[in-house]
């Protein structure tokens, strides 16, 4: 019987791990720690041998040869991340078109932390680089020592023994990479048994447009590059490589068989008649040399972000294309996890949208480092190609790929839109998603007044307001009718949001009924002053005429201010650009000291005040004044632009000015102390936090969904299905 190569024992271990983790699911999540010890294995020599390696073979080149490896090593990596720049610019077509606005998030007030490339790439202590596992200031530490020792006149008294100790490193991961099909049955396992079929679904178009991007550059436009260039074909690289890309597809990592890569590259190379010794040398100094510069394989992960600005309705425009791409040349010098946010940032794309990414690694770690080990190779095959006279450009063969790579792209493309555009009638959208959210807090009986009124039940003599809500068992809750995401009408014309929500909350503690009455803009104090409400429970900013005038409650949120302006107007986008504006106005509802401190920053804008948002959103080019934002919360903005998702929210101040929301109340001490305590007692319980994750960043309330397996789900569900039509039957 034929024995299996290692390649088939990898291949076979990949998916039993996979079957495993769909059959059993969570029952089987304790293998992904069998597959971290084999990562761990893998991964203990890595650093060691590439440090070894590359002051070895760099110690005992010419100034002639480094020069050479160098100059042409550049040369192609530019090459390679231009086929990557196109990619990323082209491939974004495959997304159909589809308006959607954005939820708000916490990131609108995030600060930027900075990213620190000089400790990322200068290694003031070389000892914890090597024990942080930073590649990047290892890799520059070897490289300096193995220069300092190009003149030595006794410098092989140790690179002899460093090359001997190299040697060594190779063969315990030689030894460890035995055990491969056995760490990827674990890998696949672990990994499969966690993943949830919501969240891949979210993800559809990310995850194939990643998928298509990887598939058309690792199988056709670099095999084409290296076949148009160089003597060695595609065939060849596949059979010598393909055991080494499987394992780096399960372990998700290019530099736990970094040394196995090597070898690989040496056998492509020997395949070649008159393959010298020192090409082969040049592969340990070449490899570990590209290593930290950016490759396909990161690179092309930054097509997430056109996605996210797709998936939150705001699709990137041709304008923003030199941004998009330099801030990515820049970012993919890091991980993907820090690298993204900022170019997100850059663009203003919602950051929300980074969880998605976080969930998507599972998968797309797994096919971006393949991609980014055949980069590697590719630039490895064309630098000793060139260095050693072996570089020939085939012009029929490059004619072939280009033909070949735009068809293929072209089809894929159009291909992926159809799907796309038939797949996300099935996804909700963000409307459909509030219109579909439940009110959290256990509901009382409760009636919708038409027109706001006294109270019917006048206080008794010395009676306060709780006591009063405690004998007619009713509370009068006002809201205003317009003002998502804390109190509207749904598509269902059901009264809900964050504040109507706390308002069930509140009225469950008391064990009261609710009236909740409508309240105009502009209205409040005289309906507080005149009993027609005992607290006010939509978004009001704390104010100083408030603080005069009405009771308030301690504070129970904190939100930003922020302009709500159509997604074409970039003139409020950063003060530096709105600070030139020669005249604008804003619009705002009742706080006009919270606009006048806003327009103190704008000397030359004005301020309108506004009773409801037509007047904003339906302008006419009659109206006497043209209103270029609405003044608001970002959190009310947020949610705005779901229903108008031609708008955007910005932030044109120098820095963010945050306001606090409370609950003005009747005038009572005893009132305003009990819900002073209420707030702290349901913030503490994190009743707050829960009702705030739904209506303000728009995570539905439910129980997380389990990850799907097999056996529970298939199995078990009709074990138990026939077990009860058994008990039926007798």
């Amino acid at each position: 019987m034929k024995k299996l190569s290692l390649s088939t024992k990898v291949l076979i271990g990949l998916i039993a791990g996979i079957f495993l983790g769909l059959f059993f699911g969570e029952k089987v999540a304790w293998f992904s720690v069998l597959g971290d010890v084999f990562i761990g294995l893998l991964q203990m020599t890595v650093l060691p041998y590439i440090m070894f390696s590359l002051i070895v073979n760099i110690g005992r080149l010419s100034l002639d040869t480094a020069r050479k490896i160098i100059k042409y090593g550049l040369i192609f990596l530019s090459m390679l991340l231009l086929v990557g720049v196109i990619a990323l610019l082209l491939l974004p077509l495959a997304f159909p078109h589809w308006e959607n606005g954005s939820f708000y998030s916490a990131d609108f007030v995030r600060e930027q932390v900075p990213f620190d490339f000089v400790k990322l790439y200068i290694p003031s202590n070389p000892f914890k680089a090597l024990s942080d596992n930073v590649v990047p200031a290892v890799v520059l530490f070897s490289i300096f020592i193995g220069l300092g020792m190009m003149k030595l006149p006794n410098k092989e008294t140790l690179l002899k023994p460093l090359d001997v100790l190299t040697d060594g490193l190779n063969q315990v991961n030689k030894m460890i990479v035995k055990i491969t099909p056995i760490g990827v049955f674990s890998i696949g396992a672990g990994i499969v048994s966690k993943l949830s079929w919501a969240d891949l679904s979210r993800l559809q178009g990310y995850l194939l447009l990643y998928l298509l991007a990887v598939l058309l550059i690792t199988f056709l436009v670099l095999p084409y590059i290296i076949s148009s260039f160089t003597p060695y074909s595609s065939k060849t690289i596949f059979k010598i490589t393909r055991s080494t890309l499987i394992t780096i597809f399960a372990t998700g990592k290019i530099i736990v068989v970094f040394p196995q890569l090597i070898e690989d590259i040496k056998a492509i190379i020997r395949t070649e008649e008159g393959a010298t010794k020192e090409a082969q040398d040049e592969v340990d100094i070449i490899m570990p040399l590209a290593y930290p510069f950016p490759n396909l394989g990161t690179f092309m992960i930054f097509i997430f972000v056109p996605f996210a600005a797709w998936y939150t309705g705001g699709a990137l425009s041709w304008n923003a294309a030199p941004v998009f791409v330099s801030s990515t040349l820049l970012s993919s010098f890091v991980a993907p996890v820090t690298g993204l946010p900022f170019v997100m940032d850059l663009l203003h794309v919602p950051q929300k949208t980074f969880q998605l990414f976080v969930v998507s690694t599972v998968l797309t770690d797994r096919i971006r480092v393949v991609l980014g080990a055949f980069h590697l190779i590719t630039l490895t095959l064309l630098t000793i190609a060139a260095g050693h006279g072996l570089l020939k450009l085939k012009t029929g063969k490059l004619i072939q790929g280009l033909i070949v790579v735009i068809l293929a792209g072209g089809v894929s493309v159009y291909g992926m839109n159809m799907l796309l555009a038939k797949s996300m009638e099935n996804i909700p959208t963000n409307i459909e998603i509030v219109n579909r959210f439940k009110i959290i807090s256990p509901q009382q009986p409760y009636k919708i007044l038409k027109d706001a009124k006294r109270n019917p039940n006048r206080k008794w003599k010395g009676e306060n307001t709780l006591s009063r809500i405690k004998r007619r068992g009713t509370i009068r809750i006002g809201f205003y009718e317009d003002a998502m995401p804390f109190s509207f009408y749904n598509s269902d014309s059901l009264l809900v949001g964050y504040g109507i929500d706390l308002a069930f909350q509140l009225a469950t503690d008391l064990d009261a009924k609710i009236e909740f009455v409508p309240i105009k803009q502009g209205e409040l104090i005289k309906d507080i002053k005149s009993d027609y409400i005992d607290i006010m429970m939509s978004d009001i900013f704390i104010s100083g005429r408030y603080a005069q005038e009405l009771e308030l409650s301690k504070p129970y949120l904190n939100v930003s201010l922020a302009l709500l302006v159509p997604k074409d107007n970039d003139k409020f986008d950063n003060f530096k650009s709105a600070i030139k504006l020669d005249t604008f106005t804003v619009s705002y509802f009742e706080r006009e000291e919270i606009a006048h401190e806003f327009l103190s920053f704008f000397p030359n804008g004005g301020a309108y005040e506004i009773h409801n948002f037509n007047q904003f959103f339906k302008q006419r080019e009659e109206d006497s004044i043209h209103l270029d934002a609405h003044l608001t919360s970002a959190e009310r903005a947020s949610a705005l632009t779901i229903f108008h998702p031609d708008y955007k929210v910005v932030n044109p101040l120098p820095y963010h000015i945050s306001n606090a929301l409370v609950f003005p109340v009747a005038t009572d001490d005893v009132w305003v102390r009990y819900v002073d305590k209420w707030i702290d007692y349901r913030t503490k319980d994190g009743t707050f936090d829960k009702i705030y994750d739904q209506w303000i960043l728009g995570h539905e309330h439910r129980k997380k969904e389990k990850p799907w397996s097999f056996y529970d789900d298939v199995i078990k569900a009709r074990w138990l299905a026939k077990k009860g039509d058994d008990k039926v039957k007798k």
